[in-house]
């Protein structure tokens, strides 16, 4: 036998024990992932991929990312050229816009063993995420509002921290009666004014503010939830617009009475907790209360996704890059180095380490826990359309300065919603 005989049999019988370069290269799969940011989730993100490529040998990430002005448009671009990333941290609302028919993202009902999506996820957040029947994303987070209360305030007139609506409207009497007349147990601007009617409404019927398009309430509920908030204002629990705005159209963090505590509660995210917090006046402590219920059984808290995990629609690698999403999401290593760098997860697991680990502690942290424990159905992606939140801050605000009645402004609410809808869709 010649020689070139025997080495080609020689390398026959090593390409049966060990694969050749070209396919060991070929078994090596290349994943590109974006995400927005500050340099403290950029870091963090990075040296968890690093960690990631360490447990996962045959699957390398390319990241990219940046600052979150333009990225928007840039991620936009990608999309619309079919060369967005494998993986991609998303706002919520993208779902909506690029992915209406459900077909923008890949399906990670596909993929759900591997995501463990029934041990990790609530059904109502992952409901969220899904378009037309496609679940279009994982939650990273969920951020909703809860009521935060001047514990020192309500000490002051000698009061607990209310724990219903019942209880603010007598507690408004007595703090008045002690501290002065310029004092209210709550406050709010004129969305959060309208987010009070919706609590009022899903906490009653148990369904979100819009359903199949449409306004999902009669006109005689909305029109009770618009006399709840304004029955608020003549019982002087909280401020009219009117008298709020006397120092001047500013933020409510930056307002001389929620400075000095004349303002004793409010209803705002529980990711600003700390923003709440740091702008009262030395000595104050702000406390989460507990939801009121006075209206129904229903959770009612106003809650979306802040933000999540999405796949390329058609990416050539969709096991791969959904176990980079649950390496994120689940991985005890990986939860610990990112932490809270997006927030507090949604991902039972990562909660669970973090709580385990003590990187889960304070007013944020209660806050978030209580908006998950009574979270309503969630929002409908274009409730908070740029021109659908004008459009019915103006209607609170008309309410407010006496320019319209309760009953006008229930008849408006719906009618601009529903219009607004239609003409979107």
């Amino acid at each position: 036998m010649n020689f070139k005989k025997i080495l080609l049999m020689s390398t026959l019988c090593l390409s049966m024990v060990y694969p050749s370069i070209a396919e060991a290269k070929e078994k090596v799969v290349n994943l590109k992932m974006s995400w927005w940011g500050g340099d403290d989730r950029h870091q963090k993100t990075l040296e968890a991929l690093k960690l990631f490529e360490e447990k996962y040998p045959n699957i390398k990430v390319k990241p990219e990312y940046g600052g979150w002005q333009g990225w928007q448009e840039k991620v936009t671009t990608q999309i619309v050229g079919n060369t967005s990333p494998d993986v991609m941290q998303i706002n919520w609302n993208w779902i909506d816009l690029f992915s209406r028919d459900g077909s923008g993202f890949y399906d990670l009902n596909k993929v759900s063993h591997i995501l463990e999506l029934e041990k990790n996820y609530p059904q109502e957040m992952l409901n969220q995420c899904v378009a037309n029947g496609k679940l279009n994303a994982v939650p990273i987070g969920v951020t909703g509002k809860v009521f935060y209360i001047n514990k020192t305030t309500y000490e002051k007139a000698g009061l607990p921290v209310p724990s219903s609506f019942e209880e603010m409207i007598s507690s408004s009497k007595i703090i008045r009666e002690k501290l002065g007349n310029d004092y209210y147990a709550f406050d709010t601007d004129a969305y959060g004014a309208l987010l009070l009617m919706i609590y009022k409404l899903e906490q009653e019927t148990g369904k979100p503010f819009i359903i199949d398009n449409k306004v999902a309430y009669t006109e005689a509920e909305v029109t009770e939830a618009v006399r709840f908030y304004d029955n608020l204002v003549k019982e002087n629990v909280m401020p009219s617009l009117k008298v709020r705005a006397a120092a001047g159209f500013i933020p409510l963090d930056q307002h001389p009475s929620w400075i000095q505590g004349k303002y004793a509660g409010t209803y705002e995210w529980d990711s600003s907790a700390q923003k709440w917090q740091d702008a009262l006046e030395a000595g104050q402590e702000l406390v989460v209360a507990p939801y009121p219920k006075d209206f129904g059984t229903y959770p009612s808290a106003f809650n979306k996704v802040s933000m999540g995990y999405a796949i390329k629609k058609n990416t050539k690698h969709p096991e791969e890059a959904a176990t980079l999403v649950h390496f994120l999401t689940s991985d005890p290593e990986a939860i610990k180095i990112l932490g809270t760098s997006r927030g507090v997860p949604s991902n039972a697991t990562a909660i669970n380490v973090l709580k385990e680990n003590n990187q889960l502690t304070g007013l944020g942290f209660d806050a978030n826990n209580a908006v998950i424990s009574f979270s309503g159905k969630g929002i409908h992606p274009l409730f908070e359309h740029k021109k659908l939140n004008t459009d019915l801050r103006t209607v609170i605000e008309n309410l407010g300065y006496g320019q319209k009645s309760v009953e006008e402004t229930a008849k408006d609410i719906i009618e601009i919603t529903n219009n607004f809808l239609e003409e979107y869709n």
